[in-house]
């Protein structure tokens, strides 16, 4: 089902039916050299990840429940296990060499995305676990 409906989005696309988007974009450089560059366009539950650029060569991406991302934003991510679904804990995480790109079909509006050059275990937050 998931394949049929991506199909759909990209018929339409051909037709040139613009089905509406979110563009998300990461860039960072440091002296002139891109540390990061990564471009996510999601589409309803399809979202394609593009590493264009990473100064270690793979760009590292972490995806969260949005609900995850707020509650880390607010100091409420710490509540007692089973009454969130995410307790700060990514629901995916996957590497992509530098110049590659890949479709994800089927992931729900409204999800938190952090992406690094570095294999790090990020929070909610975006920022490292391993530095709190």
């Amino acid at each position: 089902m998931r394949n049929f409906t991506a199909l759909l989005y990209y018929l339409f696309a051909l037709l040139g039916c613009d089905i509406g988007a979110t563009t998300i974009v990461h860039r960072a450089s440091a002296d002139g050299i891109d540390i990061i560059d990564s471009e996510v366009r999601v589409t309803d539950r399809i979202a394609k990840f593009e590493c264009l650029a990473s100064r270690s060569g793979q760009c590292h991406y972490t995806l969260f429940h949005e609900e995850c991302a707020t509650a880390a934003a607010t100091g409420a991510a710490r509540q007692p296990a089973g009454e969130t679904r995410c307790a700060s804990q990514p629901f995916e995480r996957f590497a992509m060499a530098a110049g590659s790109d890949k479709e994800v079909i089927g992931l729900e509006p409204g999800f938190k995305l952090c992406v690094s050059a570095e294999d790090l275990a990020m929070n909610a937050d975006c920022k490292s676990a391993a530095r709190q």
